[in-house]
């Protein structure tokens, strides 16, 4: 039984080399799209024929799926940078007319928005991610930001290269000792931010579902608050920490930012739609003052549909979805989601 995986946005090189040598070390068959790769003959001098190759726009659905289709098919598609996987394109690759119908799709990371997940049980299509992976990377992240954003460092970089000598024009900037940093959201990611500012000495207070209860808050070293409008009240830095569902799309609008406490700062590295951008850019114009500084590592509309009515606003620092993206983090991923295919494979064929 054929058992091909599509590996469709690797890392670049050398993290390229560590998965693909991976793959082929447990006898697995790897096709290797090289669109999104610049230099490509290196790439296929240094497999050769032990691998397959493929040119594959991944956001343009009707090319993607006719170059599966083309294909004869893929046992799985192996994904990292959340290229949306449409119903139309499951329905197609997993069809059984196909000589190597899809199996599973496998998600280098933990996020799942960007897969049909209702697609996927339809057809039977098994999901296969590595939650966690880069919990350490997105900490570091946060607590790059909230210490950049809350000792004024932007304004102070702008104004002594515009040749200002600006020291005193702003408040003094609290210490970690004087900070609350609120959680919206208690899972890995959030425990990793938690610890990680508690050894600064930075308070943390969160919020989560039901399970977060006083007991689970004190062996994480957290203080639980029971509203999300009791945390804002409160925190110096808000972070968001939860998975984009019915219920948390939009979770923060006007309403919210008004509830934030005046200089507060807003980090957002969960998902785009979480934060409502249009109101957020709008409160931010109108009430220059009440948000000290943003942080946006994940949008509405992302890659080549990247666009935010964040941009251009004074105080609002924008990253392309990068807050993960440490060759720690990486290889963590790789590794785990290549070994996750290697047990599927060996469930599937029996060896």
């Amino acid at each position: 039984m054929q058992f091909t995986t599509l590996v469709l946005d690797a890392p670049g090189p050398p993290l390229l080399y560590e998965e693909i040598d991976r793959f082929l070390e447990r006898g697995l068959a790897v096709t290797l799209n090289l669109y999104y790769f610049t230099d490509k003959d290196s790439i296929k001098k240094h497999y050769g024929s032990r691998v397959g190759y493929a040119e594959i726009n991944g956001h343009d659905e009707r090319a993607f799926i006719a170059a599966v289709d083309q294909a004869g098919g893929y046992s799985v598609i192996k994904t990292r940078l959340n290229i949306p996987l449409g119903g139309e394109l499951i329905r197609t690759a997993s069809s059984p007319g196909l000589p190597t119908p899809l199996r599973a799709i496998a998600q280098a990371g933990s996020g799942l928005n960007h897969i049909d997940r209702q697609a996927c049980e339809h057809h039977q299509v098994a999901i296969l991610h590595t939650p966690g992976s880069n919990a350490g990377a997105v900490a570091e992240y946060v607590l790059a930001q909230a210490l950049f954003l809350s000792r004024d460092l932007d304004h102070y970089n702008t104004q002594t290269h515009q040749g200002y000598w600006a020291k005193g024009t702003l408040a003094p900037s609290p210490e970690c000792c004087e900070l609350v940093l609120g959680l919206v959201g208690t899972g890995s990611i959030a425990q990793q931010v938690a610890r990680k500012a508690g050894a600064l000495g930075i308070k943390v207070i969160a919020t989560g579902s039901e399970r977060f209860t006083e007991q689970v808050a004190h062996s994480l070293g957290l203080e639980r608050r029971q509203t999300l409008a009791q945390l804002l009240d409160e925190a110096h830095i808000v972070s968001i920490h939860v998975p984009l569902t019915a219920q948390t799309r939009g979770l923060f609008g006007c309403a919210e930012f008004k509830q934030m406490r005046q200089g507060s700062v807003l980090i957002n590295t969960a998902r785009g739609g979480i934060v409502d951008e249009q109101q957020l850019a709008a409160f931010m114009t109108l009430y220059p003052s009440h948000i000290k500084a943003v942080a946006i590592d994940t949008f509405a509309l992302e890659k080549d549909r990247f666009s935010s009515p964040l941009a251009g606003i004074p105080r609002a620092q924008l990253t392309p979805h990068i807050a993960g993206n440490t060759t720690t983090a990486i290889r963590t991923a790789s590794h785990r989601i290549v070994d996750t295919i290697h047990a599927l494979r060996q469930a599937v064929t029996g060896g």
